[in-house]
């Protein structure tokens, strides 16, 4: 995945937090998109039908998230042998609040987990402030409910 410098400061701690922050945001619609059959998500990352993928994707995001906050980066991977259930796996960005990420969201069976590949805040937050920040702008595209 093409993605900006990383923006990370490198300590297991603060790629820990951030995730943590990401993958809580992300639960709600995590959950929508193990709604959808895994064999259409293994069918369109075989064949590398962006479309059908991105429209998942979409269709399970504008449920919680403005508009072009959260999108399907690449198409994905697919994790399918006879051993063990299937692992999708989507790079993701989320953009909002002057804050972007790059992302895999891992979904299983009954799981879902996130793994930054890179974030970056335009008011150049580092550690903590970049946790914060992030918590912020996913908050900021978060759709109402009510």
């Amino acid at each position: 995945m093409t993605a900006p410098a990383d923006s990370l400061d490198g300590t297991p701690e603060n790629l820990s937090g951030i995730e943590r922050t990401l993958g809580a945001a992300l639960r709600d619609f995590a959950s929508e998109l193990r709604l959808a059959d895994a064999a259409d998500f293994a069918a369109f990352i075989r064949i590398g039908h962006m479309p059908n993928l991105q429209s998942l994707v979409q269709s399970s995001a504008e449920l919680y998230f403005k508009p072009g906050t959260l999108e399907l980066a690449e198409p994905g991977e697919l994790d399918l042998n006879w051993s063990q259930p299937p692992l999708i796996t989507l790079p993701m960005k989320f953009r909002d609040a002057g804050v972007r990420v790059y992302f895999r969201l891992r979904l299983a069976a009954a799981s879902a987990a996130v793994e930054v590949e890179s974030i970056a805040a335009e008011n150049g937050a580092a550690g903590e402030d970049l946790r914060r920040s992030l918590e912020e702008a996913l908050a900021s595209a978060r759709i109402a409910r009510g």
